[in-house]
């Protein structure tokens, strides 16, 4: 920068240079024409003696003085004919070269009174007589040693002038650029966000002011973050103290609706057993449709449920992927049987496009957001139909559920994932649900790591997708062979340990159905007494989490198993659905049923239990 502003000075420097350059050679030049003309008008003036009389040595002595005091390469005398008189210096060199300056001059007699003279009067000459002519002649190398010796002078003068100026230049630079540098590393501190630094320099000139500017920057980002932290502290109480409050509220909600699921899930259990008891011990005909009424009705409240405990399992995190590769295809034939009933009854048309491809996910997790995906669509399609389709996306297929039901507004696409929510069911008719399939569909896909795509139209109907990975037909395991469901041994005894009388009436109702030994407790202590008086053990412990005396169904087992001193095969049951709960029934590694539990699926997980156990001990 501060060359590019001395930049007109040195142009300035270098014009004025070369112009008194220019002007000595000139004059230098000048000086040697006159110097030789000069020479030969004097050789003219001071010859005509020395000619007219002969006198050889006057003329050369003429030549050779004027030759040395004027520099003269060469100095020669002809006569009026041209003939050469006399010469000094290398002629012949000076005729046939031309770096030579020559000049000439005629010789006549003087214009005074020669009379005076009796040579000269002898001479019959008058004073217009052309005696001879005199030529001198200078080198021009003089003239250009001169000129070289100049420029060099010039160019020396040049040199010192750069010198003079770059070091100038420098001086300046660098005071110039360590100020703005001492400015540049406080600015880059600055955005660092130290505020507190600032400038160390003098508030003259520009680089001064531009300092001045920066620190004056600096002072009001410093007072602007100090009102900003203020602000963010005062804020983030508010936030932190509303955050609480939300927490507390949250909790609260939480433990009474985990208070409020255990509670009704307790005389709901009850009730499925005893329906299930008078099942299996009804011989009126005339009875059996209200059993299968207050038994269906059981079953939808049960449905209802079990959704609540989907979503607290999968908030604990109890639920694990398991991919493998599967084909597709038998999955939907699959859910086409277990929907197309459905669908008819509300006249709709349910069609499954074949789609022979291999997916790589957990096939029961993708089985049921299928589930839930195809039973939202036809519980919310009045007309039209839904179609199942699956379309390749490169490494992925997208696995898409189809409807032409009342579609979704664009504000509330998002938030028909979340729990409870539910569009178009303002009356809560419990057959369309609790609005949890959606919540349940978008955790899965989250688990799964697969990504769940919403399109819809209000009045055109909704697309539900969800992308897949693509799997590997080779790698398709064959389903294990089912094996035939055991028999419970005929001496097997079971101990129940629950709180709830209702709840022991129901299973020994149903376990005198299934023929098997059963004893039930409402404590820990009380199972202790009613096996010492019947000196057995059990082959199973069916405990409920929740007992009185703050006491769980995972610190009975370990009680009755210490006591009996092998670990007895034990079921944890319970009507709690907080994620809490679940999660530590989970990592204590015991079997869970919920309530109200289906007395089948019991008898299953019974029968595997002493099973298992029973093979252990032989082995």
């Amino acid at each position: 920068m501060l060359m590019i502003a001395l930049l007109p000075a040195l142009l300035t420097e270098f014009g004025m240079v070369t112009y008194f350059t220019t002007q000595t050679l000139s004059t230098a030049e000048d000086a040697l024409h006159a110097r030789a003309a000069n020479a030969a008008r004097h050789l003219a003036d001071t010859l005509p003696y020395a000619l007219v009389s002969g006198d050889t040595a006057r003329l050369y002595a003429l030549l050779k003085t004027e030759t040395d005091s004027n520099q003269l390469s060469y100095a020669r005398v002809t006569d009026a004919r041209g003939q050469l008189v006399a010469s000094i210096g290398d002629t012949l060199h000076a005729a046939v070269l031309n770096d030579h300056y020559r000049q000439r001059a005629e010789i006549r007699l003087p214009s005074a009174d020669y009379r005076d003279e009796p040579l000269l009067a002898a001479s019959n000459a008058s004073s217009d007589t052309l005696l001879g002519r005199a030529e001198v002649g200078v080198s021009l190398d003089q003239i250009s040693t001169f000129k070289r010796d100049t420029l060099i002078h010039a160019a020396l003068l040049m040199l010192v002038a750069l010198a003079i100026t770059g070091a100038l230049a420098w001086r300046l630079s660098n005071r110039l650029a360590g100020q703005l540098r001492h400015v540049g590393q406080v600015v880059g501190r600055l955005a660092c966000d130290d505020l507190t630094v600032r400038t160390q320099l003098p508030p003259q000139g520009e680089v001064g002011a531009l300092a001045a500017g920066v620190n004056n920057m600096a002072e009001a980002l410093q007072t602007h973050r100090g009102e900003l932290e203020k602000r963010i502290r005062e804020a983030t109480a508010d936030l932190a103290a509303k955050k609480d409050t939300a927490e507390r509220a949250n909790q609260a909600k939480s433990r009474f609706f985990a208070a409020a699921s255990h509670d009704l899930r307790q005389p709901l259990h009850a009730l499925s057993l005893f329906v299930a008891a008078l099942k299996a011990r009804n011989q009126q005909p005339e009875a059996q449709t209200l059993i299968d009424n207050i038994e269906a009705s059981t079953a939808a409240m049960e449905l209802l449920f079990n959704a609540l405990l989907d979503i607290s399992r999968l908030d604990a995190g109890t639920i694990e992927a398991h991919p493998v590769h599967f084909p597709l295809h038998k999955m939907l034939l699959d859910l086409d049987h277990q929907f197309s009933a459905l669908a008819t009854e509300k006249q709709l048309r349910l069609r499954f496009r074949p789609c022979d491809v291999t997916l790589y996910s957990d096939p029961l997790l993708i089985e049921r957001i299928l589930v839930n995906l195809i039973s939202n669509a036809i519980r919310y399609t009045d007309d039209g139909g839904v179609l199942v389709a699956c379309r390749r996306r490169g490494r992925m297929v997208r696995v898409s559920v189809i409807d032409t039901g009342r579609g979704i507004p664009a504000d509330h696409q998002e938030s028909v994932f979340h729990e409870f929510v539910q569009l178009h069911n303002p009356a809560r008719d419990r057959s369309k649900g609790l609005g949890l399939g959606l919540a349940i569909v978008s955790r899965l896909g989250r688990l799964l790591g697969h990504r769940v795509d919403l399109r819809s139209r209000p009045g055109h109907g909704s697309i539900f997708s969800i992308d897949v990975p693509c799997g590997d037909a080779s790698l398709i395991q064959p389903p294990a062979p089912a094996s035939a469901p055991g028999q419970i041994p005929a001496d097997a005894l079971v101990l129940l340990v629950d709180d709830e009388s209702a709840i022991l009436r129901g299973m020994a109702e149903l376990f005198d159905n299934w023929n098997i030994d059963l004893v039930t407790a409402h404590s820990a202590a009380e199972a202790e007494e009613w096996l010492a008086s019947i000196g057995r053990v059990p082959d199973v412990i069916v405990s409920d989490y929740r007992l009185p005396d703050d006491t769980d169904g995972i610190e009975v087992i370990a009680r009755l198993r210490q006591k009996f001193g092998h670990d007895i095969a034990a079921i944890v049951v319970t009507g709690d659905t907080a994620p809490d709960t679940i999660l530590r029934i989970s990592q204590a590694g015991f079997p869970l049923l919920h309530k109200p539990l289906r007395p089948a699926k019991l008898r299953a997980l019974l029968t595997h239990l002493i099973q298992q156990a029973r093979a252990a001990a032989v082995g």
